[in-house]
């Protein structure tokens, strides 16, 4: 698992959700499974570093390695894209179970431990 060393709480007005900046393992999840580094990651969405290009309005499907909670696996629409950096995605399909998990690896992580 990588380190969560970097963590940050976006302050961005546009985001609904609160962010941790990561870096989180990854995997894009298709014909042939290709590892990533996850970024600014959320309940929503996240950016996905990654070293072959995609275009706005694919849907995509990961598999990210949440600190203390293990491997998640969401669906996701690719929304922005950063060339040479990767793409931003926004999560349109997580299990509960998943969406529980990743819930509170964030508060975790961004200190909002009332909420747990």
């Amino acid at each position: 698992m990588a380190p969560a060393a970097v963590v940050a709480l976006a302050v961005d007005n546009k985001r609904a959700h609160p962010r941790v900046g990561g870096p989180f393992d990854g995997w894009r999840l298709g014909l042939l499974d290709t590892p990533v580094s996850i970024f600014d990651l959320s309940i929503g969405g996240c950016f996905v570093n990654a070293t072959l290009p995609q275009q706005p309005g694919q849907e995509i499907k990961l598999k990210i390695d949440v600190p203390d909670e293990g491997w998640i696996r969401v669906k996701a629409l690719t929304l922005n894209l950063h060339r040479e950096l990767g793409f931003a995605v926004r999560f349109v399909e997580i299990s509960e179970v998943d969406s529980r998990r990743l819930d509170r690896a964030i508060r975790r992580l961004t200190g909002d431990l009332d909420a747990l």
